[in-house]
């Protein structure tokens, strides 16, 4: 497997040019919750971070039970690792998707968009900016991710996890956890409405 790295100097550009230009718009958060339908679910793009987000894929299922699930991939050359993620539909780049610096082209962003995604969720605790930059250029609804300085506007809801330890199995399952607590009570309030 080979991350997709975006260069440094690109992703400062991207960064400040996303932050200048990007029009942020309302949203319900109950209601996009509640209809939402696709949910894009992004891997890190460490491979050792990687193994461990594969392994509570399934607590992030749970959470997002009853929508469709895609798994995004930001490597080039995932053949040993398709299989292994039964029950997911694996979206990932091929070198021709990307362009100068490692940055997806149009094409790419058009392809992904194309599955009408209403939530993204990242998993990339090392800030790799791949999959940041995936999902806004997506126009994806609902964009969550962990919380970091350079968030918004790529995430429009940040998770902060401090579990006082650096184990990531710890920050995902407390992400994880965050995550059914929050579409729990949605589902809640969407079966008892006031």
């Amino acid at each position: 497997m080979k991350p997709v790295k975006i260069n440094p100097v690109a992703r400062r550009f991207l960064i400040w040019s996303c932050r200048h230009y990007f029009k942020s718009e309302a949203f319900s958060c109950v209601r996009n919750l509640s209809e939402a339908q696709k949910v894009m679910i992004c891997m890190p793009a460490s491979i050792d971070r990687f193994a461990i987000a594969k392994e509570v894929l399934s607590l992030f299922a749970d959470a997002f039970k009853g929508k469709t699930i895609f798994v995004f991939l930001p490597f080039l050359r995932t053949d040993g690792y398709l299989s292994t993620l039964p029950g997911f539909e694996i979206i990932f780049p091929q070198k021709e998707d990307l362009k100068t610096f490692s940055i997806p082209g149009e094409k790419f962003i058009q392809k992904v968009r194309e599955y009408q995604f209403d939530i993204s969720l990242d998993l990339d605790l090392e800030d790799t900016f791949f999959n940041r930059y995936i999902v806004l250029k997506c126009g994806i609804p609902i964009r969550i991710g962990p919380h970091r300085k350079d968030s918004y506007p790529f995430y429009n809801i940040q998770l902060t996890i401090s579990t006082g330890k650096s184990d990531s199995r710890e920050e995902y399952e407390g992400m994880a956890k965050v995550l059914n607590s929050l579409l729990a009570e949605n589902r809640t309030s969407k079966s008892n409405p006031i």
